[in-house]
Parts: C-alpha cells; sequence; structure tokens
C-alpha cells in the first residue's frame, strides 16, 4: 500500500517543478535533479518521481548530454497548465468605463477562451488593488499601465509582463483638468491626488513637481465632481472622457505619458505555467483588432 504522505509530497513536488520547468523555452538546458530539489525544498526522489510525472504523460521530452546536463527538447505548456489544473483563467482589469476597456475586455475575453482553455475577466479600480489579488491567489492576471509595471517591477514586487498591447490600448492620453473659472495661477492650487492609482499619482506629480501647489487626498472617480464644486482646482484625467464645463491643458512631453497609454497584461513571476499559457494561446493583434472594432462600434462589446 502507498504512503499517503509520499504521494502528497510527490504531488507537490510535480507542481513546483512544472512551475520551473514552464519558464523555460524548448531546447534549454533543465536545472540539475540537485538544484531542483534546492529550488523546491523537496528530497531528490520526489524530485526524480515528478520528472519522470511530466515525462511518462507528454508534458516535456527530455535528452541528456552528459557533462552538459539535461535539454527540455519539447515542452508542452497546454499539457503543463492541464495537467496543473490551471487552465480556467480569471483577469481582473480596471473599470469598463469607455469603448477602449470594453473593447480590451471583450478581446481578452475572446482570446481567453480558446484551446481549451477557460477565462473570466472581473472589474476592479486601482492597479494596486488588482495587483494585491493576484499575489493573493485570487487572480491569475490583471491589467495595468505599462508606467504601473515598471514602478511594481522596481519595488521588486513578485511579477512579470504576459503580453503588451501597444500606445493607446489602456487609455489614449492624460490631461491636466481644472475648474471651470481657472485664471492660470498655479500658486497655492489645490490638486487633487490619488495615491492607490500609480498612473495617476507619478503623472500629477511629474506634471506640478516645478510648480507651489498643495495635493488634494482624493480618489479617482472624485475628480470631476470636485473640480465642480470647487474643493480642487486642478487634477490629471483621461483624455478618454471628456467632461463638460472643463478646461484642460496638455500634458509635458514626458515618457512616463507615454508609457501610461500602454496595457500590459501581468501574473506573478513564479507563475511560469499561466505567464507561458497566455502566451501560447493569446494574440496581442487578435486583442487590439477586437478593441480598436468595439472602439468603431463595429461590434458589440462582449465580456
Amino acid at each position: 500500500m502507498l504512503n499517503k504522505s509520499l504521494l502528497q509530497k510527490s504531488g507537490l513536488a510535480t507542481l513546483q517543478v512544472a512551475q520551473i520547468l514552464a519558464g523555460l523555452e524548448p531546447g534549454e538546458r533543465i536545472p540539475t535533479v540537485t538544484e531542483l530539489s534546492e529550488q523546491c525544498d523537496m528530497a531528490r526522489g520526489n524530485i526524480q518521481i515528478a520528472l519522470n510525472n511530466l515525462k511518462q504523460n507528454g508534458i516535456i521530452q527530455l535528452e541528456s548530454h552528459g557533462q552538459n546536463g539535461t535539454i527540455a527538447t519539447d515542452i508542452d505548456y497546454l499539457a503543463m497548465a492541464q495537467y496543473c489544473s490551471n487552465t480556467n483563467l480569471t483577469c481582473v482589469m480596471p473599470m469598463p468605463y469607455g469603448l477602449r476597456y470594453e473593447g480590451l475586455a471583450s478581446g481578452l475575453y475572446e482570446e481567453l477562451n480558446q484551446k481549451s482553455v477557460t477565462g473570466a475577466i472581473a472589474f476592479m479600480r486601482g492597479s494596486g488593488y488588482r495587483l494585491a489579488c493576484v499575489e493573493e491567489g485570487r487572480f491569475h492576471l490583471c491589467v495595468m499601465s505599462h508606467l504601473a509595471f515598471e514602478y511594481y517591477e522596481q519595488q521588486g514586487k513578485d511579477i512579470q509582463m504576459v503580453a503588451a498591447f501597444g500606445s493607446r490600448s489602456y487609455v489614449e492620453q492624460h490631461r491636466i483638468f481644472v475648474r471651470p473659472d481657472f485664471d492660470g495661477n498655479w500658486q497655492g492650487c489645490k490638486v487633487g491626488l490619488d495615491t492607490s492609482s500609480v498612473d495617476q499619482e507619478r503623472l500629477t506629480r511629474f506634471c506640478f513637481a516645478d510648480k507651489p501647489v498643495q495635493y488634494v487626498p482624493i480618489i479617482y472617480s472624485q475628480l470631476v465632481p470636485f473640480l465642480h464644486n470647487g474643493m480642487i482646482d486642478a487634477g490629471v484625467w483621461s483624455a478618454d472622457m471628456l467632461p463638460e464645463g472643463l478646461s484642460y491643458y496638455p500634458m509635458p512631453c514626458l515618457d512616463e505619458q507615454e508609457k501610461d497609454t500602454v496595457a500590459v497584461l501581468v501574473c506573478r513571476k513564479s507563475d511560469n505555467v499561466t505567464a507561458q499559457l497566455v502566451r501560447k494561446v493569446l494574440s496581442v493583434q487578435n486583442v487590439t483588432d477586437i478593441q480598436r472594432r468595439v472602439m468603431n462600434r463595429e461590434i458589440i462589446p462582449r465580456y
């Protein structure tokens, strides 16, 4: 009779080894059994069982090259995801206000529901909140701007970019909106700042770094009504929505401004199975084509 605890350990070892090997491309050398044992904190015997499981299930093909190590000659990423019960993908993205986000949601939904993969889209404001959900394992993927991704990457977050959808896929651009009777005097100007939004906070601080303003904490969705009622004098807001009665100034030409227009798809750096599965099944071109067609009202959003 097999020992249940041994089965559990070998099964866990197989999942951990699969995550590591999913980060490789065919033709690359795999880590040695000793290296895998150390990375997984598992006994060498369990690692060997894990490799045998993956080979016997047709997930990987290995070829020994003596002192040069063992090469993964082929990796079936879909089969690996199925083996790891990782083909029911969930993705969280910004609230779908406007056709740009509805188009992006439609493109992602279409591409994540094919080739034996199923995908569900959820919505949440704030890149920090979305990333926290991915870190906690509540979602496999999240959407944010390239600007936000670079910020979190610099902060040492367990994060990797799975796909980038090009300029104007996240927002058209941002502008500095001001209250209706603003006279152009920035001295002591009250500027709305949403610290829960990496994009809004960073762009705001870049724009007003050389101006004598004071920052007022807000939630991004409050910016327009706060401008109208005079609680703030100015704020950075997406040009996808042009509120009535408000004037605006163009944003300075910043690399950050361009990066903020690019939507990227992100998962945990350690979740190689999800990353490789999405890279194999998702076409960036198809996503952006669907987004464009939704924005042009050629097709109805579907997500």
